[in-house]
């Protein structure tokens, strides 16, 4: 397969997914504001492009993993961005977490310039991408999503077909991550009240493997209780982003959100007191002090 594939974005998630989309055999272009982290792909075969322009205009077929709002509308709009360089038809698929209105605008964008943006924002942390198992959410016209299928089939473990308004691909990923985040805050709690109650972590890990066995409880029940946060799949920093944009949103549409409310604030004192580098689950750092605990960090 020599179908050329332009990959931005090679972060802690970006890197692993673009290696799976060089391993599935597409003729790889990256580019990174950091060129070195370029450097394993170059070395096993994928090319370097010096802007988002260029690097569309090479391959019509751009998808993209970037930090926020700002960083995406740096990548796509602007003299040197992947809409200047995309030809008549062209598609680029963004994989990040933005708030709907983003991608709405972005998708608007791409219209009136004859070109096509999917959302297909995904589940999943860095070992997950690196295992191609991530859940897809994927949403745009319908005949633009089954010309990416093939592609996004190298990346995740299955697609969520949403619709065809790019938006609601990020409606429904922030439902995931109040989910993710409400766990965490659950979590974090319960096993606060079993240390300040005297009870150790591996009974109270035994019984949510056997109770609550699913991947997002096992994943930050297993960090909380080892107070594994400094090696972060996701940050504390971005978990801010995601759930001020739940909240944003919640707002928008008038529908209370209580518990992103709680996590906010937690998340909030975590980066206050430094934490905002570590990984998101030290939430729980804020929630032992509050119960007169260690924070668990080193």
């Amino acid at each position: 397969m020599t179908t050329p594939v332009g990959f931005v974005g090679l972060g802690h998630m970006g890197l692993p997914m673009a290696q799976n989309v060089l391993k599935a055999g597409y003729a790889l272009h990256v580019f990174n504001r950091t060129a070195a982290k370029a450097e394993g792909l170059l070395a096993q075969g994928a090319s370097w492009a010096p802007s988002p322009q260029v690097l569309a205009a090479r391959t019509g077929l751009v998808l993209s993993i970037v930090a926020d709002d700002d960083a995406l509308h740096a990548v796509t709009l602007g003299e040197h961005g992947i809409l200047a360089g995309l030809p008549p038809d062209g598609v680029h698929v963004d994989m990040s977490t933005v708030f709907p209105d983003t991608s709405k605008h972005l998708a608007q964008r791409y219209r009136e310039r004859g070109a096509h943006f999917l959302a297909a924002p995904v589940s999943g942390r860095p070992e997950h991408a690196a295992a191609a198992q991530l859940l897809i959410y994927l949403a745009g016209p319908v005949a633009v999503r089954e010309r990416c299928r093939p592609l996004l089939a190298a990346l995740g473990q299955g697609v969520i077909v949403v619709g065809e308004e790019p938006h609601l691909a990020h409606v429904l990923k922030l439902v995931t991550n109040f989910m993710v985040f409400a766990v965490n805050e659950t979590l974090s709690e319960a096993f606060t009240l079993a240390d300040k109650a005297g009870l150790k972590s591996a009974p109270v890990l035994e019984m949510l493997q056997v109770l609550f066995p699913s991947l997002v409880f096992q994943v930050y029940a297993q960090r909380i209780a080892a107070s594994d946060f400094y090696a972060p799949g996701f940050t504390v920093r971005l978990g801010l982003k995601d759930v001020g944009h739940m909240r944003q949103l919640a707002d928008q549409v008038a529908a209370p959100l209580p518990l992103a409310d709680l996590a906010y604030r937690h998340l909030l004192a975590a980066l206050a007191r430094g934490r905002g580098d570590l990984d998101a689950t030290a939430l729980v750092t804020v929630v032992r002090e509050m119960a007169g605990l260690a924070p668990g960090t080193r």
